[in-house]
């Protein structure tokens, strides 16, 4: 059950720091680009939505006994993190800088 609880947590935090499609990620976005404060506030509106859907699945993971307490927190702080920057970023995604092209090849 634990390594269960473990892969649904990886799961969470990987469908949240890809969100965009992984070829969308290998094409530079222009560093010029931005949106406007409507725009912003839109997409912020929006975000905010996704992020207390996907906290109330986690607490509800650790209500039917799937995910410990301690563990949901974390998640759930990994994901106000991950808000808070992609709000500093002016909501423009940005490629993970990490093991992008990894997860490409099969060797």
């Amino acid at each position: 059950m634990k390594k269960a609880a473990l892969s649904l947590a990886a799961f969470f935090i990987t469908a949240m720091v890809f969100t965009m499609p992984a070829h969308a990620a290998e094409t530079k976005m222009p560093s010029t680009m931005s949106l406007t404060q409507q725009q912003k506030k839109e997409i912020e509106s929006l975000e905010k939505e996704i992020l207390e859907k996907r906290k109330h699945v986690i607490s509800k993971y650790v209500e039917y006994g799937v995910l410990p307490k301690e563990k949901a927190e974390h998640i759930k702080q990994h994901m106000d993190r991950h808000f808070n920057m992609m709000k500093q970023n002016g909501f423009i995604p940005k490629p993970p800088p990490h093991k992008l092209e990894k997860r490409h090849h099969h060797s």
